[in-house]
């Protein structure tokens, strides 16, 4: 069986009044990190998670599988973290490379220690070393940790480890992760060569380089067309075993770092394949003549579809509503649903790319505040997305009378509600609930009448209309002079 060893160097431990006349700054209301050595994580601010953590610390729904030595479940950085651990072999007995590579990813943001790049997705924390401080494991063990992760939902999967030699068994297995729509990151190595490690070498693996805070690649650094993006792996702090806090250098501190920002990607848009998302790494910005990019976790962000989109005014004031735009993305599997709310009461089902109009149950919906809520699902995942806007209705409630025939009136509504007809003697002769529109009551067209409307929406007046008869003048004889 061909080894694989870890890829990381050796850690040291962390020794414990304003002039009213000018314009004032205003700032963004951003998330706020608590954690005291959060200022000791420059790698944080470097690839822009601080940003990014304002619109998304990750979705509960999103799993990363560390495929690593144990980590030490017991910090107090990683105990209320959701998790699963699992030992292919051997004890789970805490391990500093782990946890470290834990740490980065999952750090809770505690008001402890450090902050986690991803602290709110799901983790299943995978043992494949031999023992405690063992620097090696061997592919088939690793294979087996792939497989068992792709089985249990992982929706990424993290490799902070690697060797020289490809293994079929192995690399068998990620390709049968990727085809399930699995994303596999992988450290290029530790070696300082031109040729990355595998299974970083595979091309259906995300293989990430490492630079230091000031953007150069580390001296350490496997390099090779393979990597398609860099992140800070020297000087890296995050948790080591007992509760403590120890900086490390390796690309296997760069791996968390892309895996972390791909599954708050995923967060927005768990529908992405491994293929989109290997494109949205593509289309990020690069130093020219770089065949990689350099991690932004914002930017990343920025760049990733929605996966259900409403575009809406803020205002309507058309019973017809045609400047709508609610789209999904064109994935055969996806299923969506629009649905338009007043208040918790859902009033109408809408269809993507149509118009529609503000009708609902028999009338013209009254001026307010309403919601379009959208959801979309491919069975696994569930996505929603909501806008509010103000609605007026500029129709007024009115009603009209006229003559159709000596036996027969029309009459006309604008809005839904109880028409009540009174004879010239103040009796009710009709009384029905109608929808807009025009119908025929029978009567003597030769009568007053008076026409009343009490609307269904209690919102609106009640109005009142009369009919008149029309005047017949008798005809005036013609005399003839002789």
């Amino acid at each position: 069986m061909k080894k694989i060893a870890l890829l990381t160097a050796l850690a040291l431990l962390l020794p414990v009044g304003v002039d009213a006349a000018k314009p004032v700054i205003l700032e963004k209301h951003g998330y706020v990190v608590s954690e005291p050595r959060v200022t000791s994580q420059y790698y944080v601010r470097q690839i822009g998670t601080d940003l990014a953590w304002s619109k998304t610390r990750g979705a509960s729904d999103i799993v990363i599988a560390l495929i690593d030595s144990s980590a030490d479940r017991n910090h107090m950085d990683l105990k209320n973290v959701p998790r699963v651990v699992n030992s292919m072999i051997g004890p789970y007995t805490a391990d500093v490379h782990g946890t470290h590579t834990a740490g980065i990813m999952a750090g809770k943001h505690n008001r402890v220690g450090i902050a986690g790049l991803a602290p709110n997705v799901r983790y299943h924390f995978y043992n494949v070393f031999y023992g405690k401080n063992s620097e090696s494991t061997d592919s088939w063990t690793v294979a087996k940790a792939v497989d068992t992760a792709v089985a249990k939902g992982a929706t990424i999967i993290n490799l902070s480890l690697g060797g020289d030699d490809y293994d079929t068994r192995l690399a068998t297995s990620i390709k049968r992760a990727r085809a399930k729509g699995v994303i596999v990151v992988a450290s290029s190595g530790n070696d300082g060569k031109r040729q990355t490690s595998f299974p970083a070498s595979m091309n259906e693996v995300i293989a990430v380089g490492a630079i230091d805070s000031r953007h150069r690649i580390a001296s350490f650094s496997n390099m090779d067309d393979h990597v398609r993006i860099v992140a800070p792996g020297v000087n890296i702090l995050s948790l080591g075993v007992n509760n403590r806090f120890v900086y490390m250098d390796g690309t296997s501190m760069a791996a968390p770092m892309v895996t972390a920002s791909l599954a708050l990607v995923k967060s927005i848009n768990p529908y992405l394949t491994p293929g989109e998302v290997d494109h949205l790494l593509a289309k990020m910005p690069r130093a020219s003549g770089k065949s990689y990019t350099e991690l932004n976790t914002m930017k990343l962000l920025e760049a990733t579809a929605r996966p259900i989109h409403i575009s809406t005014p803020s205002v309507w004031e058309s019973r017809y509503v045609k400047n709508v735009k609610l789209s999904v993305m064109n994935h055969s599997n996806l299923k969506s649903t629009f649905s338009l709310y007043q208040g918790s009461k859902k009033v109408k089902t809408l269809t993507p790319n149509r118009s529609f109009t503000m009708y609902s149950n028999g009338d013209w919906l009254p001026s307010g505040q309403y919601r379009i809520v959208g959801q979309v699902t491919d069975g696994k995942y569930k996505r929603y997305t909501s806008r509010t806007i103000e609605y007026v209705n500029t129709l007024k409630t009115s009603i009209s009378v006229e003559a159709t025939d000596e036996l027969t009136f029309t009459l006309h509504t604008t809005r839904k509600g109880t028409v009540t007809v009174l004879d010239s003697e103040g009796k009710v002769m009709y009384e029905a609930l109608h929808v807009p529109g025009k119908f025929p009551v029978r009567g003597d067209t030769t009568q007053h009448l008076t026409v009343i409307l009490k609307p269904t929406d209690i919102r609106e007046k009640v109005v009142t209309t009369t009919y008149e008869p029309p005047i017949v003048e008798e005809d005036t004889p013609v005399l003839e002079t002789t």
